[in-house]
């Protein structure tokens, strides 16, 4: 029979005597293991009524007589990184079956600074203070109500800390007088924080002859290492402000942002924010979003002025710039100024390298305002300043879209042409069709379509139906190429006004004969077909209208329930309906909806609308993330992508 291993019962047994450790009115449960946690704890209070607040259990057991062994815990890095992001804190729970004792220890405790580049695992080394005793539920109450608050943001400044000193003589400073003196240069503080006993305290600061640690009720925090490199000159000056930067990036990990500007510029703490480099790209993504966006742009201008070569940090900044939130007109005015401030400085060193990226950030920042034009003139001054973008394939796409937004659709293709030619694929060649079928080169837009279907596997419902109706039009009419007429084909298909001698028909044909993209003529030609009981062909009809004028909802829902009454449209349903809701959203489905309601004769209503959310329910296509180019050491463009 099989027997069962040693460590699962080792695990069991320490299960259960945890649980006899726990007041008896906190209740654990036990969790899924496939979320790496064994179990959570709730808490209740002696009315059994709960606090609202609970932890996660990690328990890891050990039969080993050997002391390192109990206090020394391997741990996989991912997992803790993993535990580090989770709203709920964690505490590893190490039971010791020799001792028959457990130690705890909050896993955001856990440094992983020294942890070597590609190391799977670390090790967290507990210690005499960390063993479970008599005290340890209450300081656990204390600390979880303590974490309820912050992160709430239901707490006052000053905030009180604890300062511990680890060794008798730091920097040839006795312990004694270097903490007289850290708590000295704190008083200049003392409206953010106030000295206090350990136990009492909301901020743990430690500190040794390597490391200083800010450690925000074991949830959030930071850590300075290198200490015994620093000068001697001002040290206590220095670790006075960097506990408050450390406070500040707190802030930030429990997402009160604005407190973490606040800490940094009401109180001068600019210029050693721009020493620490690292820890400046870590706030730059909260701090674009909180009331000092202003203050952060004045401050990187200011870095970008001092300082000549900092990748890493022009890298973070134009990605948060390029994501920032458009609706607020007072941050669209003050990128702008960033930007064009940017172009004055270079332009007065003469550099034409940053000259060009300037032009070229600052035509990425006009497109996502919708200002084409704008957009456009500074893509052509980057490449004049900066002519390795020539050389890029994604520089001619995006010109090309801004064009294609300018209804120069020509032009637009002439550079996605560039574009592909570089070795553009996917999306770009969809896009290069797209402009190709709006100049009027209709077989040369059919075939580059049939090009993109071929080279992607997921392709975008939007290119996949214009690609089918295409195929359909040129079939009809045997037209491949025009020169589009726009204002005469819109004119004649309007049909309040019939040329002589014409049908409706007749006439909306002969405006398609000037450009068979017209929006107003295939509608039309929607409309009597409807008459006519022809869905199949109106269906037809109305996704041309649809695909040509993207926002005109009364076309896409005609075209949809055509293809519901269709015999052969409803294997195009899916496509016409994702299609219509990426263009139009919400306004799309509520029209369609009502229309739908209308019909009260039909019984298959509600199915139908079963359908049509599931349709959308599928996994939809998702645009490629907003993507930040420069020029790396060896001078060649690099892609960096945002991460949210």
């Amino acid at each position: 029979m099989p027997t069962r291993p040693n460590q699962h019962k080792l695990e069991d047994l320490s299960r259960a005597k945890f649980q006899l450790v726990l007041p008896k009115r906190w209740v654990y449960r036990d969790k899924d293991k496939d979320y790496g946690i064994d179990g959570e704890v709730e808490l209740f209070d002696q009315e059994d009524k709960a606090q609202g607040s609970l932890f996660y259990v990690q328990l890891k057991a050990t039969g080993s007589k050997n002391e390192s062994t109990i206090l020394n815990v391997d741990f996989n890095i991912e997992t803790l990184k993993y535990y580090k992001k989770l709203d709920v804190p964690v505490l590893l729970v190490r039971y010791s079956e020799f001792n028959d004792c457990f130690y705890v220890k909050w896993i955001y405790n856990v440094d992983l600074f020294f942890t070597k580049k590609d190391a799977k695992k670390i090790r967290i080394k507990l210690e005499s203070e960390n063993l479970w005793g008599d005290n340890t539920s209450l300081e656990i109450e204390k600390k979880l109500s303590r974490i309820k608050k912050l992160k709430s943001g239901y707490f006052n400044f000053p905030i009180p800390f604890s300062l511990e000193i680890k060794e008798d003589k730091i920097h040839n400073i006795s312990k004694s007088i270097l903490q007289t003196q850290i708590k000295k240069e704190l008083k200049k503080y003392a409206d953010i924080l106030n000295f206090s006993q350990k136990d009492d305290s909301i901020i743990e600061v430690i500190l040794d002859s390597e490391e200083l640690k800010i450690n925000l009720s074991d949830i959030a925090g930071c850590s300075f290492h290198s200490i015994e490199l620093r000068e001697n000159n001002e040290f206590s000056q220095g670790i006075a402000k960097d506990i408050l930067l450390g406070l500040s990036t707190a802030m930030v990990q429990i997402g009160q942002i604005d407190y973490c500007g606040k800490i940094i510029f009401d109180y001068g703490l600019e210029s050693r924010l721009i020493d620490k480099e690292e820890l400046l790209v870590h706030m730059l993504a909260p701090l674009f979003k909180s009331s000092y966006f202003n203050h952060l742009l004045n401050l990187i201008e200011d870095i970008l002025d001092r300082k000549k070569s900092i990748p890493v940090l022009i890298i973070s900044t134009i990605n948060i710039l390029l994501s920032a939130n458009t609706d607020n007109k007072l941050k669209v005015k003050a990128i702008e100024r960033f930007h064009t401030n940017r172009l004055q400085a270079a332009i007065k060193t003469n550099d034409n390298h940053q000259i060009g990226t300037t032009y070229y950030n600052l035509g990425n920042h006009y497109r996502g305002q919708g200002q084409y034009y704008e957009s456009t003139i500074n893509y052509i001054a980057a490449k004049r300043y900066e002519p390795k973008y020539l050389n890029q394939d994604y520089y001619y796409s995006e010109l090309a879209g801004v064009l294609f937004l300018l209804d120069k659709y020509k032009q637009s293709a002439y550079f996605y042409a560039k574009a592909v030619k570089l070795g553009a694929k996917g999306l770009t060649k969809a896009l290069y069709a797209d402009a190709l079928m709006f100049s009027g080169e209709y077989q040369k837009a059919l075939n580059s379509f049939h090009d993109y279907l071929q080279d992607i596997e997921e392709p975008k419902d939007e290119f996949l139906l214009k690609f089918l109706a295409l195929e359909g039009v040129l079939k009809e009419s045997g037209t491949k190429s025009q020169n589009r007429d726009y204002w005469t084909a819109t004119r004649q298909a309007c049909l309040s006004k019939i040329e002589k001698g014409l049908t409706p028909k007749q006439q909306l044909d002969k405006s398609l004969e000037n450009d068979l993209l017209c929006g107003l003529a295939w509608f039309n030609y929607g409309i009597i077909q409807i008459e006519e009981l022809d869905f199949d062909v109106a269906m037809f009809s109305f996704t041309m209208a649809g695909l040509v004028q993207s926002n005109d909802i009364e076309a896409w829902k005609n075209s949809t329930l055509c293809s519901i009454n269709s015999k052969s449209g409803l294997a195009m349903l899916p496509l016409i309906i994702r299609t219509a809701y990426s263009f139009n959203g919400e306004e799309y489905l509520e029209q369609l909806f009502i229309e739908l309601e209308k019909g009260t004769k039909n019984e298959n209503i509600s199915e139908f609308m079963e359908v049509i959310e599931k349709i959308l329910a599928e996994p939809a296509d998702k645009d490629a993330p907003p993507v930040v180019r420069v020029l790396n050491e060896n001078g060649k463009f690099e892609n960096i992508f945002r991460e949210y």
